[in-house]
């Protein structure tokens, strides 16, 4: 069997290419092969259909998946096809696209290395350069966008999430039913700065059933501005987290009234068992957290008020109930002589449907706090972005969920 026959049959080209030359360096490091066409009526890469050839492109070379650790490249000339719509035209190449320099194949292969790797270690392994790799993600990530549309989730979360030093925010728009990312706003959290977002997809916007999000003021007006059908939920994690910060201001305040230098290290020592659920106190801390709930009182009793409250979400499923038992939440914890509780428990109050709505749904954000902590790993798995749509197409491409591949028609 020639050269000529055995790549004709690797690389399978279709109709009507052939292997007509291939050539191995003296060394084994590379291969090269041109491939010639027979007479044929080739597409337009306009509108996809057929076209008589008008003449042919100058040769390009485009990069094939290795052949036994050798670099394999195709040198073709493109036919340039005479389209009664469009004119004069690229033809369709088969086995890569039209503004690319690496085949379909190969894409595919640096896709899913760069899925289970950092992209430098996905440009040792494909041998392709960390730019060219940034191109295919790019091309990707515009692939995945456009194959799933712009039809939001019929359930949205919104979360802020710190991408870049001195507080500068991006708004990460999620599905929490697929557990992806559906969209990342660039621009921050503010809403005079992220409302454009909202008004371009104004209409599509008002299919969404469910909103979840932190009791940010920002995401609270855009969310009734323009999802006026969706119902909107504070979910269990923001709740808590304004109680576990009040409980820590608390401690912090005893803290710095203990006189006894010995003692009030200890008492810093165990700060962090505080912020435990009851029932997720590891046993090696119990000791730790009981001595420190003796030597202040009112720190107990902040933790002890946080804990009924975590209660809401185990009473029952009926809203009357749910009203009633955070009235009487609300009494105690306003009544507790404690500014940081009281401060919180008003606050809780000021968003109480947002928070028994999330309860009667079963509605949770802890996918969006999940999808912060991958895009956390893609962030530092990167050493940082310097720019910020380099750092959402990344985000996209790790954690959309998106259909990547590339297939014929690109």
């Amino acid at each position: 069997m020639t050269l000529e026959a055995f790549y004709q049959k690797l690389l399978n080209p279709p109709k009507p290419w052939n292997v007509s030359k291939v050539e191995i360096s003296e060394d084994g490091s590379r291969v090269d092969v041109w491939l010639t066409h027979e007479q044929y009526t080739f597409l337009c890469s306009e509108c996809h259909c057929p076209a008589s050839t008008y003449d042919h492109m100058p040769e390009r070379v485009f990069q094939h998946l290795d052949t036994c650790e050798s670099k394999t490249f195709l040198h073709v000339r493109l036919p340039r096809v005479n389209c009664s719509k469009h004119g004069v035209k690229q033809g369709v190449f088969p086995l890569a696209g039209q503004y690319q320099d690496v085949t379909y194949k190969l894409e595919a292969k640096c896709i899913a290395v760069m899925e289970a790797c950092d992209r430098t270690a996905a440009s040792e392994i494909t041998g392709v350069s960390w730019e060219r790799l940034g191109g295919i993600m790019n091309r990707a990530v515009k692939r995945g966008l456009e194959r799933r549309g712009d039809i939001p989730p019929l359930i949205l979360g919104l979360d802020e999430k710190q991408v870049f030093s001195r507080h500068r925010y991006f708004t990460i728009v999620t599905d929490p039913v697929n557990h992806c990312v559906y969209d990342v706003i660039t621009d921050g959290r503010a809403k005079k700065h992220i409302e454009y977002w909202f008004q371009e997809r104004k209409e599509m916007l008002s299919k969404v059933e469910k909103a979840t999000m932190d009791m940010s003021a920002s995401y609270y007006s855009l969310t009734a501005e323009y999802m006026p059908n969706a119902t909107i939920c504070f979910d269990h994690y923001h709740v808590i987290a304004i109680m576990n910060k009040a409980v820590d201001e608390v401690r912090k305040q005893a803290q710095s009234e203990i006189k006894d230098e010995d003692a009030r290290k200890a008492f810093f020592r165990s700060r962090m068992t505080f912020l435990y659920g009851e029932e997720n106190l590891p046993e090696h801390l119990r000791f730790k957290f009981e001595q420190a709930k003796s030597v202040s009182a009112a720190t107990a009793r902040a933790w002890e008020i946080k804990e009924l409250l975590r209660g809401l979400w185990k009473v029952t499923k009926d809203e009357s109930e749910l009203r009633v038992y955070f009235k009487k939440w609300y009494w105690r914890a306003t009544h507790s002589r404690l500014k940081p509780v009281c401060d919180a428990a008003k606050k809780l109050k000021r968003h109480l449907q947002g928070i028994i709505a999330a309860v009667l749904h079963g509605i949770s954000n802890s996918a969006t706090e999940g999808l912060n902590s991958k895009i956390e790993v893609v962030k530092r798995s990167a050493c940082g972005y310097r720019n910020k749509d380099n750092f959402r197409t990344a985000i996209l491409f790790h954690c959309g969920k998106l259909d990547l591949m590339p297939t014929m028609e690109g």
